[in-house]
């Protein structure tokens, strides 16, 4: 079975943020700045000012929280389509979150006033990225809060899987199990022991590098089921 022959489902809403279809950009990428960060670039500071917006259009960042002892939540992955800086930027204070480049990324940057005077005022498509974007933020905060609070480890392990193979179109899951304890808010070890269940429930494959989902079918099944796999 591919990811193709999934009957459709709602995916879970999972903490990374991406959007394939960026043409409602093409017509206004002109009035932007290109701009590359290196993989392991500190993009933005919690209290940097926020002189405008970046479109994503290649490589992946992280978003964390950080409390000022120096511990980090990562909250979520942007991915290419995805916007960075706008709530900061419409509600007028400075970045709240560090941002660090994954890998070597491509973005264009467009200035505050060249959102709000241009893009805003003619580019209706723009606008509902724009806020698509906002909300994908929103939803990925609430969910959290619910999934940690109704469902086990192995159940938000699970749903972040199937939720990440549907929204990128693969059953190849390449992040390291400490990357998933961080968006999830579980400890590595928990994810490692929770993986390696999946794995003897027949729902993930054995792979060297990546997590590879089996069956997505079950893991759908799965993710709504009360009992973890033993």
């Amino acid at each position: 079975m591919t990811i193709h022959d999934v009957p459709l489902v709602q995916p879970p809403i999972v903490p990374w943020i991406s959007f394939r279809d960026q043409r409602c950009w093409e017509a206004v990428l002109h009035l932007g700045r290109k701009v590359a960060w290196k993989a392991d670039t500190v993009i933005q500071r919690p209290e940097d000012e926020v002189s405008g917006i970046f479109l994503l259009r290649s490589g992946t960042i992280k978003v964390a929280a950080a409390s000022p002892g120096g511990l980090q939540r990562t909250l979520w992955l942007m991915g290419k389509g995805s916007v960075l800086g706008e709530a900061a930027m419409f509600g007028r204070h400075p970045y709240m979150h560090e941002i660090v480049a994954l890998e070597d990324c491509a973005a264009v940057g467009f200035a505050r006033a060249t959102v709000m005077n241009t893009l805003l005022a003619h580019y209706p498509k723009v606008s509902a990225a724009l806020l698509s974007n906002m909300a994908a933020k929103c939803y990925i905060m609430s969910t959290q809060v619910e999934d940690t609070t109704f469902l086990s480890a192995a159940q938000r392990l699970g749903r972040f899987l199937y939720g990440v193979c549907l929204t990128r179109g693969t059953r190849h899951v390449r992040l390291s199990h400490a990357t998933i304890a961080d968006l999830l808010g579980l400890h590595r070890v928990t994810v490692s022991n929770t993986v390696s269940a999946l794995r003897r429930a027949g729902l993930i494959e054995a792979d060297t590098h990546d997590i590879v989902v089996a069956d997505m079918a079950r893991l759908a099944a799965f993710t709504a089921e009360a009992p973890p796999p033993a």
